[in-house]
């Protein structure tokens, strides 16, 4: 039988916590489906940004392309985690049948009740409207089962323990920023409660939100990948890092354009303080002085990126947006030492 148990200990309003039958500790070894192919054990997590109206998944595994296997999401539709012995076709039908109107509640019932592998899936469903429902078949490997809470689902399977999924429940619960940024966040809360008993070895972070006017082509906001890395956690923070701050320098070149300079500087520091050492992002904010009038925070900017990597003195040089400040004695300087 299934059991479900009361998390109101962990006083964050979280709906329940669904454990799987736990039969005995199992080793960390391969698990096969049916197929012959090997289970996703994995901790992943569905969520939604009520305030941007971005959907997201993010997901870690021992298994080779997680990222890629278990995640699904489409703008205003909803977002979608299959994990386990993972039926592939539950994320676009999930997000067919959402977009249809069907609740998660009838998305998990639908695609579950067809199945004559549902005992060994792991599924977790978020709508547009914040409104989730998961699914942890019956023997699914221990341990494994889920948590619903407001806006978000965490669930894993072949975990070290209970501890994984609660701590990525509170670390989501009380986290700001980004949307992607608080999946991270709780993904390494899960890792540094004991994440997946088998080890470490993939991930991945979907993010998608409207197009609306932003000028993109594609919904998918934050779309990051680790494969095959001996340090996966550390490898996607840095690549969600990097997505993050080209959304904000996308802005500040949004604003720009409208001659809206100092927002746009401001926008540009953000994406600067997120990955600090990225000499490109540091001679945009020179570009975006200069383009302003600002010599002093040009020069300042650009003496800042040619020391990372002296090319950039060179496209200093050539590039019109300089021109305001050209004949500063500063910036010429600064062209003509080596």
């Amino acid at each position: 039988m299934t059991r479900r148990t009361s998390i109101a200990a962990l006083t964050l309003g979280l709906a329940s916590l669904w454990s799987a039958p736990s039969p005995g500790a199992q080793m960390p070894v391969p698990i096969l489906n049916e197929a012959g192919e090997e289970i996703v054990a994995t901790f992943s997590i569905v969520g939604r940004d009520p305030a941007t109206g971005e959907l997201g998944v993010a997901v870690q595994s021992r298994a080779f392309r997680a990222g890629a296997v278990v995640s699904y999401a489409k703008a205003g539709v909803g977002a979608i985690a299959t994990q386990a012995a993972a039926n592939q076709t539950y994320g676009q039908r999930g997000l067919d049948l959402l977009e249809l109107g069907l609740s998660p509640d009838e998305v998990v019932e639908h695609l579950t009740g067809s199945d004559p592998g549902r005992d060994r899936r792991q599924l977790a469903v978020i709508d547009d409207e914040g409104r989730v429902r998961a699914y942890t078949g019956s023997a699914t490997s221990d341990w494994a089962g889920h948590i619903e809470g407001d806006n978000f689902s965490v669930q894993g399977n072949i975990l070290a323990g209970e501890a994984v999924v609660k701590a990525m429940a509170e670390a989501f619960a009380s986290s700001e920023g980004p949307l992607a940024l608080r999946l991270m966040d709780a993904l390494d809360a899960g890792e540094a409660a004991g994440g997946d008993a088998r080890g470490k070895q993939a991930g991945g972070v979907l993010v998608v939100k409207p197009i609306g006017d932003s000028g993109r082509t594609t919904d998918r906001w934050v779309d990051v990948r680790v494969d095959d890395h001996a340090e996966p956690f550390r490898e996607l923070r840095r690549l969600v890092n990097m997505s993050i701050s080209r959304i904000h320098s996308r802005e500040a070149r949004a604003l720009a354009a409208e001659g809206r300079f100092d927002e746009a500087v401001a926008a540009q520091r953000e994406a600067i303080a997120i990955v600090p050492d990225e000499d490109q992002l540091i001679f945009g904010l020179a570009r975006l002085h200069a383009r302003a009038g600002d010599a002093e925070g040009a020069v300042a900017a650009l003496q800042r990126a040619i020391e990372i990597d002296p090319r950039w003195r060179e496209l200093a040089a050539s590039q019109s947006d300089f021109d305001t400040i050209r004949e500063n004695a500063a910036f010429q300087r600064l062209l003509s030492s080596r």
